[in-house]
């Protein structure tokens, strides 16, 4: 009987070290797959915030070239407005109707720029609206105004964009000359 008990107890002992054995062996493999789990979800995150990063950026160029485009057609259209009502000659209904879609076109342009834009470039972009409204206002009346400083404001708005999205002409290309001059 004695014998029978130690081996009853043997086995329920032997039982109870492989049952601790197997627990402890599932922790480490559970350990080893919550790690795995964590860096998986860690490297899905930050995938997901590149390519959100990466989507806004295309949208701040899409709008900020858009808006560029639109307000350069109406510098240009204002400046040969300007050039023909000096010569003078008078604005024609064609004329007119051309500035007034062009202007509408940067004005709708203008409000996507207002939500994508950092501070200095929505206020830039709020000064080139307004002083573009100042000179229509005067071309339409038929006086001709001087488009230099616009163009100057333009560049400078042109300037702030690159800035802000990090697509400065030198961080982009390589000077050819510098290329050349450098290498053996």
């Amino acid at each position: 009987m004695a014998v029978a008990l130690l081996g009853i107890i043997g086995v329920v002992a032997g039982q109870l070290v492989n049952a601790y054995r197997e627990d402890r062996r599932w922790r480490r493999e559970q350990a080893r797959e919550d790690l795995r789990w964590t860096r998986e979800r860690q490297r899905w995150t930050e995938e997901r915030e590149v390519e959100t990063e990466r989507y806004w950026r295309d949208q701040r160029v899409r709008i900020y070239t858009a808006f560029l485009a639109a307000i350069s057609n109406v510098r240009i259209e204002l400046r040969y407005v300007s050039d023909l009502l000096r010569d003078g000659g008078d604005l024609d209904q064609v004329r007119r109707e051309r500035l007034l879609e062009l202007t509408a076109t940067a004005r709708d342009l203008y409000a996507p720029l207002g939500v994508v834009g950092p501070a200095d470039v929505r206020d830039q972009a709020t000064e080139l609206i307004g002083v573009f409204a100042k000179h229509l206002d005067q071309v339409m009346d038929g006086h001709p105004v001087n488009t230099v400083p616009l163009l100057a404001s333009v560049r400078r708005f042109a300037a702030t964009t690159r800035e802000v999205l990090g697509t400065e002409p030198s961080n982009i290309l390589t000077d050819r000359s510098t290329e050349r001059s450098d290498s053996p």
